[in-house]
């Protein structure tokens, strides 16, 4: 996933590129599919641009503070 950041003055002054301070840049952000710990899924997501539903449940907090 592709994000626009825009760079800070602290981290721009920390690795020396002060010219670059308010400019955005383009940032490749990775992203876990399959990190929703909330919910029991009946399989691993892989794409999402594919068009499938992929059925889950949501774990009950009762049950885990047992």
């Amino acid at each position: 996933m592709k994000i626009l950041r825009v760079n800070r003055l602290r981290s721009s002054i920390l690795s020396g590129d002060i010219s670059q301070i308010g400019k955005f840049n383009v940032i490749e952000r990775m992203v876990n599919l399959n990190a929703d710990n909330k919910r029991m899924w009946f399989e691993k997501i892989i794409n999402i641009n594919r068009n499938k539903m992929i059925k889950s449940m949501p774990l009950s907090m009762n049950y885990h503070t047992i």
